[in-house]
């Protein structure tokens, strides 16, 4: 018995053991189970205050195109008109602090100006800024943006007569932006001259000009939209009470919305982008902690494991195990398609919405107007929206192209000689018609790859090279390919018109464009779609480049 007793004692030792380690082992499956609960929870709330708060912005922008709409269909627009106008976004769009008419006055108007604002019941009407805490007279310059108009008038009549620009360097370079670009530019942070010094707000400029070009010669004014972002991002998510805190900061790390998160807390958060105007801002969602999920105490798994045998242990960890890694699958799958599906609605929400409000403004116009009877300015009313409706279609067949990418299903050893050569033969005309030289420093090696997505991806970085080039240029494109830490790296270098460095990111992005159609045109969908065919690569591209002295593209393809 004696000989007995320490078998018995050493095989429950043993089982006493294991169930404590699996035990262990169980917990932490569990608790990285938790772990992906929380992480999908929170992705998901992110993706829910993302998209409603680029809707929202989007919203808001798309109120300051349609009053410019406005604004071009009457060849301007008189006080009660624009407050009739401006007054419709406000009460539809609560978080529009004010929609303003900024004129473009030269000096020797000025006086005249500011007599015709007395004389219409303004007694003390100026142009004006300030300094330090004192409202002046703004100085002489040769340009000024009074705020002239303003919807709704009270509560905001301090800014009338204001100049946005006056003083502020920032707000100058965004409204001489606007003015060059024909875009919406938003400002940095400001201080709305009449609310509290701690809240935080901004502006966007849209220029509205005598006729089509964009220039200072033929600006007329600005639509101004005032916007607290408080009111903003609070009208945006105030119909979901989710368990997170929402942080914003702008391009320049000013913080627009909410708190500084603590150093030594440990937070659980997800980062993203949102679109203003001209700008990208950085979102940041952080859990609060209180998400309703059911944890697994350590205590409770140790018990389980000294009352089950170790088989039924090892079943249920390798089913755990087997249902994690069908799960990690599952949510990877998900997250790549939300990823496309959200990238795909925001660019279809905001980038469309201004052509599409043209003509809509447009038609409504000669509806109530015209009533079919079209002259001079009934044409010139047609010609909008035939081009709103062309940039429409170019927008719609580039959107659904980008989307397109990554259908193509079967790879293939591809000779990268024979892709160059046969986007040499597409592009024939285009290269002899522009003079172009393209000199090969490199035999392009054979690889695996997607034949059809690799030849738009030659083909994309050649058009740009011809395209983007200065009056008179001759386009001179050198391409080599080298093996380097492992794997090809391909080089497109040009002689073109070169990328500033603070825009060399931006132009992956779909729909970013440095250039306005006067200057050069297109839709901003190249440069994504070669990032795009890059990373279906498993590769990366990226560009040098200075203004004016061409650019170097960059790109790795290792698809195996």
């Amino acid at each position: 018995m004696k000989s007995v007793t320490p078998k018995i004692y050493g095989i429950c030792g043993s089982i006493l053991t294991i169930g404590v380690l699996l035990s262990f082992v169980v917990y932490f499956a569990f608790e990285n189970s938790n772990q992906h609960k929380r992480d999908r929870i929170l992705s998901s709330n992110f993706a829910t205050i993302h998209n409603q708060i680029q809707h929202e912005i989007d919203r808001n922008l798309n109120s300051l195109f349609a009053l410019r709409a406005n604004f071009i269909a009457h060849k301007g627009l008189k006080r009660a008109e624009f407050n009739s106008y401006a007054s419709y976004y406000t009460s539809k769009i609560k978080s529009i602090q004010a929609l303003e008419w900024v004129p473009a006055v030269r000096l020797e108007e000025r006086d005249s100006f500011e007599l015709a604002a007395r004389m219409e019941g303004f007694e003390d009407f100026q142009i004006k800024t300030t300094i330090g805490d004192s409202v002046i007279r703004a100085g002489s310059r040769p340009m000024y943006y009074p705020i002239y108009f303003i919807a709704p008038f009270e509560g905001n009549e301090l800014a009338l007569g204001y100049d946005p620009g006056e003083t502020i360097i920032s707000r100058q370079n965004a409204i001489e932006k606007a003015i060059s670009t024909g875009n919406a530019i938003a400002s940095d942070k400001i201080t709305i001259i009449q609310k509290n010094d701690s809240l935080k707000a901004i502006l966007v400029f849209v220029p509205v000009y005598k006729n089509k070009e964009a220039n200072d010669q033929n600006i007329v004014g600005l639509i101004e939209g005032v916007y607290l972002m408080d009111n903003l991002i609070k009208s945006a998510v105030s119909s979901f009470d989710l368990p997170v805190s929402i942080v914003i900061k702008n391009s320049n790390g000013d913080l627009m919305f909410g708190e500084e998160p603590l150093q030594s807390k440990k937070q659980e958060y997800k980062e993203g982008k949102i679109t203003i105007a001209d700008q990208i801002w950085d979102l940041r969602v952080e859990s609060s902690g209180n998400l309703d999920l059911p944890f697994v105490q350590p205590i409770w798994l140790f018990f389980i494991s000294l009352v089950f045998t170790i088989m039924v242990v090892k079943t249920a960890y390798d089913t755990l195990a087997n249902n994690r890694k069908a799960l990690q699958k599952h949510v990877k799958e998900l997250e790549q398609k939300n990823q496309d599906l959200e990238q795909y609605v925001y660019a279809v929400s905001h980038d469309l919405q201004e052509p599409l409000h043209s003509i809509q403004g447009l038609i409504g116009i000669l509806n109530l107007e015209y009533k079919g009877k079209l002259g001079e300015n009934g044409q010139q009313y047609l010609e909008l929206i035939l081009n709103s409706s062309a940039r429409m279609r170019t927008l719609i067949t580039n959107l659904l192209n980008y989307g397109r990418l990554g259908q193509e299903q079967t790879s293939d050893h591809v000779n990268t000689d024979a892709v160059l050569d046969k986007v040499r033969q597409d592009l024939h005309q285009i290269i002899e018609q522009s003079g172009t030289q393209i000199i090969q420093h490199t035999t392009l090696p054979e690889l695996k790859a997607y034949p059809t997505a690799l030849h738009q991806l030659f083909q994309n970085l050649i058009s740009n090279a011809i395209k983007f080039q200065p009056p008179g240029g001759k386009p001179i494109i050198e391409i080599s390919a080298n093996w380097e830490n492992n794997r090809w790296i391909f080089t497109f270098k040009d002689n073109g018109i070169g990328i500033p460095k603070e825009f060399q990111k931006d132009i992956f992005v779909i729909f970013r464009r440095l250039h306005g159609n006067s200057e050069y045109s297109g839709t901003g969908v190249g440069l994504a779609n070669c990032k795009k065919i890059v990373g279906l690569h498993n590769g990366e591209i990226w560009v040098e480049s200075e203004k004016d002295k061409g650019s170097s593209f960059f790109f790795t393809l290792n698809l195996s």
